[in-house]
């Protein structure tokens, strides 16, 4: 494990803190899961915010994940990182979701224009959507990963995603008009990039869906879209593990969670 001689420095200096064994050792059993859990990645903070998302998927109790959240974070000054994850806080914030007649209004916001910046911003939305994707994975997205007989997306690990009809036909209306060369389905069209790896970051995914959350005076964010997605397929009838299918969670205890808040 790469991070496995870092564990073994720690572990000497917890030691040196005069702390009771026990506590030493729940640190520790904390750190290294969090360690499995981060691999071979970088830790980069985006890692670190995903990791706090899995928590909280995983986890009901604010207590639990608070303690897991303490433990990392000592670890994460020991490493000199200056990241630190905020607390939770018992009182959760609800979930937040549009209504129909704002889903509509937020997802035809981009339809002012058919400039290709619009039909970028009008297909990424619908995807977002419609597919329950998280942003994270929306920007690993490349062109070879469109099925066009089947209208499907299919990852490297095999996993295929429907792609409904409406979120299709706007994908393709964006590919057609584009001209360049780039193997990724949603490229940075800001003149200032000139990168070859232009594709979206997440934080600028975040700013799209901001800027039209200005325009039609709604606050969204990417988990809303999903929150979205989630309640109408509940009213629709879907069960826990059609939630737990079509937003793609890892674990039945994150879906059976999940489920019962939204």
């Amino acid at each position: 494990m790469p991070h496995k001689t870092t564990l073994t420095k720690y572990a000497q200096f917890l030691k040196t803190l005069e702390l009771q064994e026990d506590t030493v050792k729940y640190y520790l059993w904390h750190t290294s899961k969090f360690l499995d859990w981060l691999g071979t990645k970088q830790l980069t903070n985006y890692a670190l915010r995903k990791y706090h998302d899995e928590l909280v998927e995983l986890y009901d109790s604010v207590v639990s994940i608070n303690l897991r959240l303490i433990s990392i974070n000592k670890y994460l000054r020991f490493v000199k990182n200056s990241y630190q994850f905020a607390l939770m806080t018992h009182k959760e914030p609800p979930i937040t979701k549009l209504t129909t007649t704002q889903l509509t209004r937020f997802l035809e916001a981009p339809l002012s224009s058919t400039r290709l910046i619009d039909l970028r911003d009008k297909a990424l939305l619908e995807l977002l959507y419609s597919t329950g994707l998280k942003v994270g994975k929306i920007i690993e997205l490349e062109t070879r990963h469109l099925d066009d007989l089947s209208k499907e997306i299919i990852l490297d690990n095999n996993q295929h995603i429907t792609i409904p009809a409406l979120a299709w036909s706007y994908l393709q209306k964006y590919l057609t008009v584009r001209e360049d060369a780039s193997i990724w389905l949603f490229i940075n069209l800001d003149r200032a990039n000139k990168r070859e790896d232009n594709n979206l970051s997440i934080r600028s995914i975040e700013r799209i869906i901001s800027k039209y959350g200005r325009k039609t005076n709604l606050k969204v964010t990417p988990q809303t879209l999903r929150n979205t997605l989630a309640h109408q397929l509940k009213l629709q009838g879907a069960q826990q593990q059609d939630i737990q299918a079509a937003l793609h969670f890892q674990t039945k205890t994150g879906a059976h969670n999940y489920f019962a808040k939204i």
